[in-house]
């Protein structure tokens, strides 16, 4: 499981909403204009683009989405969001199941938070109210501090993964509010993701704190996004460093040059987990992008269009656009996607983006607005809705709106 210790670096929001005023501040994030900037057309596009839901309509599904998880996903008395949430009789109501998120779904919630406030700034009120219910999850050990995997005094249970994300989340917070005490928590966390790092296998950062065993894409990929983030930001050449080793190792280790997918792990005996996942392919897709948009180096805009028709032909429905695989990977390649048409201006990477979304919606949204597993297939009737699946939509419904705003 995983855990925390009231932090030392959260000064600002550091106490939780009530039950009542997170209702409020959650009814407005949902008061956004339909339209801030007008209906952006992605004129001249492809037949999928000119089809498409305009950005308001796009803005709205992420509304109702961000509404359900900080209403019904809230837990009062802890004053953080729960893991999943339990039908409650019939038809499309549920309350919480009990359980604090871990820092992977409340990771993901910040990601939509951030997004979110990029469609409106409105929302960093709330963006600022839900950073504050993250300080239990802090936690100073081994002479870092990091955020561990739930609130609360169990035995330490650190991920580099999970702070990977974390510190993406915070980035992106930072980038829509400029708020300097989000880049400072990123800057904090990453030095416990740097901690992660070891000469084992000729470098790379470990999964997980406690059982180091294995260095995977998934704990790598975001490091390199997050240093590159950081290098724009701060100009230290120590985080570029970091990104080009990281970046190196992972294409030594963990790509797989005959169909240029990346593969989950690689175990300290040098044996490698082969199974492929979205998520993966889709954090080097974005470090590519990032690269090419730093250094200006095409190389890197050549292997991020490589990976992007390679991750198509594996994952996205050639018949109707749909991403497969669960939706809590799936959203980093849509946001691949999303980034490699912003460097390359290519449409048709957006499209792909749009189309596997919109498909989502019409074909996997429940009554009452809520997301099962998947992105590809109509969902079954399920009791346990999780917080994870919903956040990962909402931040990519609002990823996509904000960039057919601009």
């Amino acid at each position: 499981m995983r855990q925390r210790r009231n932090p030392v670096i959260f000064h600002g929001p550091s106490s939780a909403p009530a039950a009542g005023k997170w209702m409020t501040l959650c009814a407005v994030a949902l008061l956004l204009p339909a339209s801030t900037v007008g209906n952006a057309r992605a004129a001249t596009a492809t037949d999928q683009l000119a089809k498409a839901p305009t950005p308001a309509v796009v803005r709205s599904w992420g509304r109702t989405v961000l509404r359900n998880t900080l209403t019904i996903f809230y837990l009062p008395k802890q004053k953080v969001l729960a893991e999943t949430v339990v039908r409650a009789g019939h038809g499309d109501r549920y309350k919480p199941g009990g359980q604090a998120a871990f820092a992977w779904s409340q990771s993901m919630e910040l990601l939509m938070l951030a997004e979110a406030v990029q469609c409106h700034a409105v929302n960093a009120l709330t963006l600022h109210k839900f950073v504050g219910t993250l300080g239990p999850y802090w936690r100073m050990a081994n002479g870092v501090g990091g955020f561990d995997v739930l609130p609360g005094n169990a035995p330490l249970d650190r991920y580099y993964d999970d702070n990977g994300w974390m510190t993406w989340g915070f980035l992106r917070a930072y980038a829509a509010t400029h708020n300097d005490q989000y880049l400072a928590i990123a800057r904090r966390d990453f030095q416990f993701i740097l901690s992660g790092e070891s000469s084992a296998l000729g470098g790379g950062i470990f999964w997980h704190e406690q059982a180091k065993k294995s260095k995977n894409t998934c704990s790598n990929g975001p490091a390199i996004i997050d240093a590159l983030k950081l290098y724009s930001i701060t100009r230290q050449h120590a985080y570029l460093h970091t990104a080009r080793k990281l970046y190196v190792w992972v294409n030594k280790h963990l790509l797989d040059y005959r169909d240029y997918l990346y593969f989950d792990n690689i175990a300290l005996n040098g044996s490698i987990v082969r199974t492929k996942w979205t998520y993966n392919t889709g954090t080097m897709l974005i470090a590519n992008c990032l690269f090419y948009r730093i250094t200006h180096e095409k190389k890197y805009w050549r292997r991020a269009t490589r990976l992007a028709t390679a991750a198509q032909l594996r994952w996205i429905s050639a018949t109707n656009g749909s991403v497969s695989g669960p939706g809590f990977f799936a959203w980093v390649l849509i946001d691949g996607y999303i980034q490699l048409y912003k460097i390359s201006g290519d449409k048709k990477f957006l499209a792909l983006a749009q189309r596997a979304l919109v498909y989502a919606h019409n074909h996997c949204c429940m009554p009452g607005g809520f997301y099962a597993g998947v992105w590809n297939a109509p969902p079954k009737p399920v009791h346990t809705l999780k917080l994870i699946n919903q956040a990962s939509i909402g931040g990519s419904y609002f990823l996509l709106a904000h960039t057919l705003t601009q």
